[in-house]
């Protein structure tokens, strides 16, 4: 995994983000027991027309996390923002996704620059989106980095 930071000076709309792909994995879907009426339970998402359990939201934030942690490197762990919507179906454990991201706006902000970026996350082949989001940071300039 990289966590190189982008440089801000390389950053414009429309600006693809370097995609991550990965097997959807969660622990707890295979180790735990989850009641007869749980989204985690393959019975019971099954009945209701899903493929099978359905991961756990947090997780699939943690890999759109890791997505802007890659490329904004340590601007993304002060004074990020994200914000995530579940659609088409959700993620199976073993799905192959793929977290994607395009730049949406590059502003000057007080000591640095805002990023603002629409981002999702497709499954299948031919692939759908599955969360779709946006997410922004500020890639702060060395000499306010020093100051912190």
């Amino acid at each position: 995994m990289s966590t190189r930071a982008v440089a801000s000076a390389d950053i414009r709309p429309g600006m693809e983000i370097p995609p991550l792909t990965k097997t959807a994995y969660q622990r707890a879907l295979d180790e735990l027991s989850f009641s007869g009426d749980s989204i985690h339970n393959d019975e019971y998402t099954r009945r209701q027309g899903y493929d099978g359990a359905l991961m756990s939201a947090y997780v699939l934030c943690g890999y759109m996390s890791e997505l802007m942690v890659n490329f904004f490197g340590h601007h993304w762990m002060r004074g990020s923002r994200i914000s995530l919507t579940f659609i088409n179906g959700g993620v199976q454990q073993g799905d192959c996704i793929t977290c994607r991201g395009r730049v949406t706006a590059a502003t000057e902000y007080e000591d640095g620059l805002r990023v603002e970026a629409e981002i999702w996350m497709e499954k299948g082949e031919p692939s759908k989106k599955v969360v779709v989001g946006a997410a922004s940071a500020v890639i702060r300039s060395q000499v306010s980095l020093l100051k912190t």
